[in-house]
Parts: structure tokens; sequence; C-alpha cells
């Protein structure tokens, strides 16, 4: 057993040195690479196998697990370690985090306002007060704790765009762009600062302000790699007549992100528009992959598989989509009917009967030919 507990040491001492396990004080992430984490995940779980009633074993594991994104096992570890001991106040600063990860915002709020209860006091456990008050439509408490950050860390890049979203919310304009900028000078590749100063020059219907808001942000790497600001990029562009050069960009932020189905879908209606027909329907389909319900787009591809592609099975599946979302449109009624009199067809063309038809049709033309002259007289 010591040799056991020995080894165990050595290993976070190499491993896990970021960490504190015991203590209230709130745990750093670590970088460690997917390929570390799964080596930390087996061992613990080997750990865990033996010593099933360690609270300390699931926290740390439900941190390794947030660290690379799986936030199911992350929350199942956390309330593991909660359920042996509910007296820690990181523990529930943990659960807080995975919680707001997965967009549960009330329950990530009680997480976080316990973890203050139990005597937690950090500006990072602020933060996270601050941004559950917002996303929960409290903004007094918003406000509330963004001064608690004030007082303790003023330079902090965070205070002032959260200063700068409830800004934006009462509409206070010269509010926001102050307080996003000043976001921004601190920690200039703040992207989520950068979409809200072009969403206020939208509104404002200023597309040369915006389109200058995102030459600014796309100079840092962090916007480059945001489909968001892509596809953000890609509308402005729309609004100043630049088409081709904004399909570039919506390309970009589906390369990075399948979910952009607002970018898909302009993507494919301008394919069709180009008769580009088969790059036009693969976009359309992913569209419809991350949003089913993306009205029409299930008749256009029928549409175009009918009259452009002549593939009438994928006309009629695409119609009969199309049906489903409008079941009393008479209109798409008759075309799946028609596409399986089509359908019939085809393979009626396809099948040596259709040979044996076309042979009989043509020796019976010979044969009336030859009845028959070309001046319409008997022959004699």
């Amino acid at each position: 057993m010591f040799r056991f507990f020995l080894f165990f040491s050595l290993f976070f001492v190499v491993a896990c040195k970021q960490l504190d396990l015991t203590s209230d004080k709130i745990p750093p992430l670590g970088n460690t690479t997917v390929r570390n984490a799964n080596q930390q995940i087996t061992f613990l779980n080997e750990i865990i196998a033996e010593e099933p009633n360690i609270p300390d074993y699931y926290y740390r594991r439900s941190l390794i697990l947030f660290e690379i994104k799986n936030n199911i096992r992350a929350l199942q570890d956390i309330n593991k370690a909660i359920s042996l001991t509910n007296t820690k106040s990181n523990y529930f600063f943990a659960k807080a985090m995975v919680l707001e990860a997965l967009k549960n915002y009330p329950e990530a709020l009680i997480a976080a306002e316990t973890a203050e209860k139990k005597g937690l006091k950090q500006v990072d456990l602020y933060l996270l007060l601050s941004r559950l008050y917002y996303a929960t439509k409290k903004p007094i408490m918003t406000v509330l704790y963004l001064h608690k950050i004030k007082q303790i860390f003023p330079k902090n890049p965070d205070l002032y765009y959260y200063q700068g979203l409830i800004s934006y919310d009462i509409e206070d304009t010269l509010q926001t762009i102050r307080y996003m900028n000043e976001a921004i000078a601190m920690q200039p590749t703040y992207t989520n600062a950068y979409k809200y100063l072009f969403r206020l020059r939208q509104q404002k219907q200023q597309p040369y302000a915006a389109l200058e808001v995102l030459k600014l942000a796309m100079q840092q790497p962090d916007s480059k790699q945001d489909a968001e600001m892509n596809e953000m990029y890609g509308d402005v562009l729309i609004q100043l007549k630049e088409r081709k050069t904004a399909m570039n960009w919506y390309e970009k932020a589906i390369a990075l992100d399948t979910t952009r189905w607002q970018a898909a879908h302009t993507l494919g209606k301008f394919h069709l528009e180009e008769r580009h027909y088969e790059l036009g329907v693969s976009y359309l389909q992913r569209a419809l992959k991350a949003n089913p319900k993306i009205q029409g787009a299930n008749y256009l591809i029928g549409l175009v598989y009918d009259y452009h592609l002549k593939d009438f099975v994928k006309a009629k599946k695409a119609y009969e989509l199309a049906l489903a979302e409008q079941p009393d449109n008479t209109v798409i009624a008759d075309l799946v009917q028609k596409m399986d009199k089509r359908i019939a067809y085809e393979a009626y063309r396809k099948s040596p009967q259709f040979i044996i038809d076309m042979m009989r049709k043509r020796q019976d033309s010979i044969r009336q030919s030859e009845i028959v002259p070309d001046n319409g007289l008997p022959k004699q």
C-alpha cells in the first residue's frame, strides 16, 4: 500500500503538479495534450478501482476530462466527488465551470454561489459569477461582481468586456464602444469584444465601419480561426455588393465549423445561381444537416435533381422531405407522384423489354413504309 501511494504521489508531482488537489484555491488548468490526458485518466481509473471512496481522485479526473472537453463525464465525476464530501469549495467551483461549458447556466450559478458561500474568494470565481449572472439575466448582480473584480484586478479585460455587454443591452452606444475598446487594448486577441463592436456597427447600418472592425480583428490568429468571425466578414461583404469575395469567407467559416448553416445555405444558393448544381446541392445538404428546419431547402434540392441533374430518385426523396414540412402543399404532392412515373419510365428504359419494344417499333415502321409509299398512295 505504501508503494502504491508513493507511486501515486510521484505521478502527480511529475504529471499534475499544476493542480492542488486539497486546497480551496482555484486550480489552474494545465495545457496537457490529449495523449497525456488519456494517460492520466487511465492511471486514475486504476487508482479509483482500488480506492473508490477518495473524492479527490474523482475531482482530479473531472478536471482532466474538462480540459479535453469531455464535459458529460467531467460532470459525473465532480458530482461523485461532491457526494463523497460536500465541504470543499473548489469542488463546487469545478462543477460550475463544467455546467457553464454545458450551457446549463442556472445550475452553474447555484454551484458557483455555493463555492463562494463555502469560502472561496478568487477573481476567477467572481468572473465566473459575473458571466453566469449575465447569462441568467441578472444585470444588477453582474455589476456587483464586476465591481468586486475591479477592486482586486482593475486591469482585467473580462471586466471591461462584461461592462460593455451591459451597455450594449441597454443600447448605450458610446459606453459599449469604450468598454469593448478597453478590453481589446488589454487583450488584442479578445475575439468576442470585436464581435460586439461589429454588431453595433451593423445595427447602426455602418457596413464600412463594421468592415474596419473585422479587418482589425483578423490581424489576430484567434479571430482568423473563429468561424463566426469569418461568417461575419462574408455578411458585410454581401452588404457591400462583393458577393464572390463573400463566398470565400463563408467557405472558411464552414471549414472551421460545419454547424454554420446560414453560411452553407447562402453558398448553396449562390452556386445554384452560378449553375454549379452539384456543388450547390452539397452545400444545401450541409446546411440541412446542421439545421433540418430550413424552409424551402429540400424543395429547392428536389427541383435541381429533377430539372438539372435528372436524378429522379433523389428528386423524389427531396420532394418527400419537403412535403413532410408542408403536408398540405398540393404542388409538392403532385411532384412526388410525377417522380414515381419518371422513375418507373427510367427503370423501363434500362430493361431488356425496352430494347425489344424499340426493335418491334422499328420493324413495324419499316413494314409500314413498305406498304405506304412516300406519296401516300398504295404501292403498285
